[in-house]
C-alpha cells in the first residue's frame, strides 16, 4: 500500500477502506527511518512505543476482520495470557521490519475480507459477539477510529523522538 489521500467522492465501501488505508499508512510512516531504540521508546511510563502501536494494530486488524467478522480461529501467536495489553509490548527480539511487514500483511488480508463481503451489513460470525449484531460497516468505522486515534499518538511520539512532524 502507498499512502494516498482518500477520494472526495466514492461509494461507501471504497470511502471507508480508503480512509482506513490512509491511517494505516500514516502509522507506518511514523516508524520509518527509526532505529530499534527509537521505535521502542515510550514518551511516558504508561504510554506505548511506535513499534508497540503497530504490533497492537496488527492484532486489532486480525481480531475484527478475521476472528470477529469471519468467525475464524486466531492465527497470530497468543501473547496475552493474563495481560490484555501484551500486544502493545512486542518481544525485544521482534524487529521493526518484521512488525511492519506483518501489519501490512494483516491489512491486506483485512481488505480482501472487506472486498469479498456481500454487503456492509454483513454480521459478525464470531459466536462471542454474534448476538450484538456487529456489522462490517461498524467494524470499518471502528477500525478508522482506532487507527486514527493511534496515529495521533504516533504523531506526538515521533515528534518527541526526533522532531519530525506532518503526514
Amino acid at each position: 500500500m502507498t499512502r494516498v489521500d482518500p477520494p472526495f467522492a466514492a461509494d461507501e465501501r471504497t470511502m471507508l477502506v480508503a480512509f482506513l488505508d490512509y491511517y494505516r499508512e500514516t502509522m507506518i510512516a511514523k516508524i520509518e527511518g527509526l532505529d530499534d531504540a527509537q521505535a521502542r521508546w515510550t514518551p511516558a511510563p504508561t504510554a506505548n512505543s511506535l513499534l508497540g502501536l503497530i504490533n497492537h494494530l496488527t492484532y486489532v486488524e486480525h481480531w475484527w476482520f478475521h476472528e470477529c467478522l469471519l468467525g475464524k480461529p486466531p492465527e497470530l501467536p497468543d501473547v496475552f495470557g493474563e495481560d490484555k495489553d501484551a500486544d502493545f509490548r512486542p518481544p525485544a527480539d521482534q524487529p521493526i521490519a518484521f512488525t511492519v511487514d506483518r501489519y501490512r500483511q494483516e491489512c491486506t488480508r483485512s481488505n480482501e475480507i472487506v472486498a469479498a463481503a456481500s454487503s456492509l451489513d454483513e454480521i459478525s460470525k464470531n459466536e462471542r459477539v454474534k448476538k450484538r449484531g456487529i456489522t462490517l460497516r461498524w467494524i470499518l468505522v471502528h477500525m478508522i477510529e482506532e487507527t486514527a486515534r493511534h496515529a495521533g499518538h504516533a504523531d506526538i511520539t515521533r515528534e518527541l523522538i526526533d522532531g519530525a512532524t506532518g503526514d
